[in-house]
């Protein structure tokens, strides 16, 4: 609920664009610079399984707010990897929430953020990905660079 009523208020006062760009700036700010280092060594080592286990570590992350059973991963190859998140729990909770808040808002705007910012923070640990938004879900194709 809370986030649905941010992204109202930051749309209603013209201020989103100045809200994804501190949200980003922080984003970057807590990535682990611990993790990020032990990546990239592992990466320059084994480029193929460390893309595994980043890979492996999103779909892990997405159980918090998805069953196993509404996410298939399709490893490409050791450098490309398709996530796809279908009748996804998060997305029907916030249509839920905005009918019932009564907010004039699309609820599929959290699916247009992380398809804005889970790009940009994979980018940090050379990875380019890209998320296409779908009805009840999304795909999400990352490849290694």
């Amino acid at each position: 609920m809370n986030e649905a009523i941010n992204y109202a208020l930051h749309k209603e006062l013209g201020v989103l664009d100045k809200y994804y760009d501190l949200y980003m700036k922080v984003q970057k700010k807590m990535l682990p610079s611990l993790l990020g280092i032990a990546f990239k060594v592992m990466k320059a080592i084994t480029p193929g399984r460390a893309f595994k286990q980043a890979a492996n570590q999103f779909v892990y992350t997405a159980q918090t707010s998805n069953p196993l059973s509404n996410i298939e991963l399709t490893m490409v190859s050791d450098r490309e990897a398709v996530i796809r998140t279908k009748n996804c729990v998060l997305l029907k909770k916030m249509r839920d929430v905005v009918k019932k808040a009564g907010l004039d808002i699309d609820p599929k705007f959290m699916c247009e953020d992380g398809s804005k910012t889970v790009p940009e923070l994979l980018k940090e640990f050379g990875i380019d990905a890209t998320m296409e938004l779908e009805e009840n879900g999304c795909i999400t194709t990352a490849k290694l660079k």
